[in-house]
């Protein structure tokens, strides 16, 4: 089974562009295509083509689905729809316009960190969503024991606008529900973020996830992790043993002591003496740092994220416009969704003025690097052909020149082998067959009688000089001209004999005294005709200018 590539649609949704991608899945950035012109952005998970399990993963996949598209609450993702097409498996969740936790998390390493306040507003955002998802309730009210298990700062997603909220239940664990995918023993999730009864493989309920909620507030408030170690070896054995973390004031000077007993109460070893619930520990947070937990500093999160991150935002922003453009021209041609489409979008490419462009690579992934691009995407059935013909015409050009080129040096070439040749030595002319030499004119060489032969003891002797004086004209009238002779050359490998030398009275002798012959008069091939190159016509070919 291939995986899904840009410009295919699933269902009802248009595949523009891969946001991210995991050891065993992939996100992609959605278009959903309504009526009247309607357009929505979605993100799209699908399955990376050739894992391990592929018959479980969409098992996981379909429990995902079941589980998340029940949570309804603004500080986790929402889930819109399970689908299926083409042996696809999809499942389609709210757009993020926004960051991973992580990705701000290592930019803010470089600017001295995440400010207290921020990261205390952050983790008490996750803990509400989180909460929500452990009061997810069947039809009859009861409790279905939801645990995340895999909170990290990956799983933790931040908008431009301020909001943090909660993804990838991918590997939730429904406690009171019966599942082959969750049974005990079993150990999923990352081992720097997971409890020691996850580890262990021990049977776990929502403290596990108070775990990892005390793990990024550390994180996020140090820019330590609590655990990690050089290997995973060393982080589990961190994890498991006794001996507590670096307080946290020990790192940071002047760190808040209410907030490092909530961070030391969350990171218990123990379930028990952990916080029952992420409410519970949500209010710890409030009453350490009220101000940070306002409904409205959500506004200095986006200023933060504004100036953290400074052009980013509109960079992925003109990234995502340009993929809806571009995947309108492919589909105004019709190549979208034909065998040979896949080849037509390799080819496209977006300059965006740097150098840079926007492509589709080996996988069918529409690779749009660094800054934000300048350049529209031409929108429109015809301006799409033209310039895609415009494109091919360049390179059909290039193709001509580069021959012409070649051509035009092997010409080249051979007149200046010509040039480098021996002298023409040419046997005297018979007195009665003597004609007076015509004047030099550009149209053919003068006829000559006799045989010429190339010396061969000077086969590469460099050109004498020559005057070209021209002899006097003849006062009679001549006779008719007689055939050209056929001019031959000895093949190297035949026997050399020298011609018979000019006597000194013939040469002085105007009237047997024959032009001497020009490397202009020698026979040398014709030279091609290029004609007028003629330039491709930007505005016939729906080039730019």
């Amino acid at each position: 089974m291939s995986g899904p590539m840009a410009g295919q649609v699933l269902g009802r949704y248009e595949l523009l562009l891969p946001v991210a991608k995991g050891g065993m899945a992939q996100v992609w950035a959605a278009r959903l295509r309504g009526t009247r012109g309607f357009q929505k952005i979605v993100a799209v998970k699908t399955i990376l083509a050739g894992s391990l399990d592929d018959a479980r993963m969409e098992e996981m996949l379909l429990e995902e689905a079941t589980l998340a598209s029940q949570i309804h609450h603004p500080n986790v993702v929402g889930t819109l729809e399970l689908g299926e097409q083409d042996g696809v498996l999809y499942l389609v969740m709210e757009w993020v316009d926004g960051e991973s936790l992580g990705h701000i998390l290592a930019r803010a390493l470089n600017a001295d960190g995440i400010p207290l306040p921020i990261a205390v507003n952050l983790i008490g955002q996750a803990c509400k969503g989180l909460h929500a998802a452990h009061e997810l309730r069947d039809d009859s009210g009861n409790l279905l024991g939801l645990v995340h298990r895999d909170l990290s700062t990956h799983n933790v997603l931040v908008t431009y606008s301020g909001t943090a909220k909660l993804v990838d239940f991918g590997i939730a664990k429904a406690t009171a529900r019966s599942s082959a995918l969750t049974e005990a023993g079993m150990v999923k999730g990352k081992f720097a973020y997971m409890s020691p009864e996850q580890v262990s493989g021990l049977p776990i309920d929502r403290r596990a996830d108070i775990f990892g909620m005390g793990v990024l507030l550390y994180l996020l408030t140090t820019g330590r992790h609590p655990f990690k170690g050089e290997t995973v070896a060393e982080t589990v054995r961190n994890v498991c043993l006794d001996r507590p973390p670096v307080p946290p004031s020990e790192i940071v000077p002047g760190y808040p002591p209410e907030l490092e007993a909530i961070v030391k109460k969350a990171l218990a070893k123990s379930a028990n003496q952990r916080w029952a619930t992420a409410h519970e520990m949500l209010a710890a947070l409030e009453q350490a740092m009220p101000e940070a937990l306002e409904a409205s500093f959500e506004a200095e999160v986006a200023r933060y994220m504004e100036k953290l991150l400074g052009s980013r935002a509109t960079e992925r922003r003109t990234q995502l416009r340009l993929a809806q453009q571009l995947t309108d021209r492919l589909r105004a041609d019709g190549t979208i969704g034909e065998p040979t489409s896949l080849g037509s979008l390799r080819t496209v490419s977006v300059g965006d003025g740097t150098g840079s462009s926007i492509r589709m690579n080996k996988d069918g992934a529409l690779q749009i690097p660094g800054p934000s691009p300048i350049a529209e995407v031409t929108s429109g059935g015809n301006s799409g052909r033209k310039s895609s013909w415009f494109g091919v015409a360049i390179g059909v050009g290039g193709l001509v020149l580069a021959l012409g080129l070649v051509a035009f040096d092997r010409f080249a070439f051979q007149s200046r082998n010509a040039a480098n040749a021996a002298p023409l030595i040419l046997p005297p002319i018979p007195p009665e067959t003597a004609q007076p030499a015509a004047p030099l004119a550009p149209a053919e060489p003068a006829p000559t009688s006799g045989e010429v032969r190339l010396a061969p003891e000077t086969l590469h002797a460099p050109l004498p000089s020559a005057s070209f004086a021209a002899p006097a004209p003849s006062p009679s009238p001549p006779p008719p001209a007689p055939a050209a002779p056929r001019m031959t050359r000895r093949p190297q490998n035949a026997a050399r004999s020298a011609p018979p030398a000019a006597s000194p009275a013939a040469a002085a002798s105007p009237a047997q005294a024959s032009p001497v012959a020009s490397p202009a008069d020698a026979p040398h091939p014709e030279k091609p005709d290029t004609g007028k190159v003629n330039a491709w016509d930007t505005d016939s070919f729906g080039g730019r200018r």
